[in-house]
């Protein structure tokens, strides 16, 4: 059986990117996948890859910066699928701008769309899951605004603190219902957004594909975790490091995640350790997970 059979699920900023990507794992793992974004042409494409694994795909243009487009959005994918399973909040925009030079209407912009939109899509989506008692949500935040605060982007970097603050007190408000959220927080990931930033002043790194991160996504959606895992804020790009640094003491699959664990304790700093150690499921389903099989 696959991961996500006969799942439901939501994505948004899914025409290209990260929400590509993971709208394309999902599809793969059995769910039936909803996507929207405001570029038909961007979820045309999408649509046909997710289509390509024999499962229902739905494609809502919308633009969520604004409180009609997320409704709209949201009453259409609740007419066509009935219930959500997986909601992953990921629309956003980036801005590079000294404050000085900065609008209120480009302000009020990015908050509309990068907080906003995620607080209506969920209330949008809750009482299905409410009543179901059961949901995942996955908040795609950024490493700047949690870990890393870059001059230029103190907008950007506040709508991404108030994403994954978010994400935490929601999900300390709604494990009674047995529903999970969690925040990935992308490092350098090789999008458009990130170009456009290049192009702005900003400075980056080649940043890594975003098939690299879909994974994680799935690992959050899916029912296979031993235990719930809740209210997490990940920082990707550390976690990749962390993994990076473990396939080389890995031969194969058939590996014990806590035998590894104890094998690193002297060889990992203790950050990378701890991290390690708290998010040891994680390692594990990122390590032995093949698209292939």
């Amino acid at each position: 059986m696959k991961l996500l059979e006969d799942k439901k699920s939501l994505i948004t900023g899914s025409g290209r990117g990260i929400g590509k990507a993971v709208a394309i794992e999902f599809a793969l793992n059995g769910a039936d996948v909803a996507i929207t974004a405001r570029s038909e042409n961007e979820l045309n494409q999408t649509l046909r890859e997710i289509e390509n694994y024999g499962v229902k795909g739905l494609r809502i243009p919308a633009d969520l910066s604004t409180i009609d487009g997320v409704n709209q959005c949201a009453n259409t994918y609740l007419k066509e699928f009935q219930k959500c399973d997986i909601l992953v909040n990921n629309a956003g925009y980036s801005q590079y701008c000294s404050i000085m030079d900065y609008s209120v209407e480009d302000f009020q912009y990015l908050f509309n769309l990068n907080v906003m939109s995620y607080f209506l899509m969920t209330k949008c989506m809750l009482p299905g899951m409410i009543e179901q008692k059961s949901g995942k949500i996955i908040m795609t935040a950024s490493s700047a605004g949690n870990l890393a605060f870059p001059a230029k982007k103190f907008a950007y970097a506040a709508t991404k603190a108030a994403e994954s603050a978010m994400g935490k007190c929601l999900d300390a408000e709604l494990g009674v219902y047995n529903i999970q959220v969690n925040t990935i927080c992308p490092g350098p990931i090789e999008t458009k957004l990130l170009k456009d930033n290049r192009t702005w002043g900003a400075v980056y790194p080649e940043g890594m594909a975003p098939e690299v991160i879909s994974p994680m996504y799935l690992f959050f959606a899916s029912d296979t975790i031993k235990r719930p895992y809740r209210g997490r804020v990940i920082d990707q790009y550390l976690f990749s490091e962390l993994l990076s640094t473990l396939k080389k003491e890995v031969n194969s699959d058939d590996f014990d995640i806590k035998e590894l664990l104890k094998s690193m304790k002297e060889k990992l700093k203790k950050d990378s350790y701890t991290l390690f150690r708290k998010n040891q499921e994680l390692a594990e389903f990122m390590l032995k997970y093949n698209r292939d099989k």
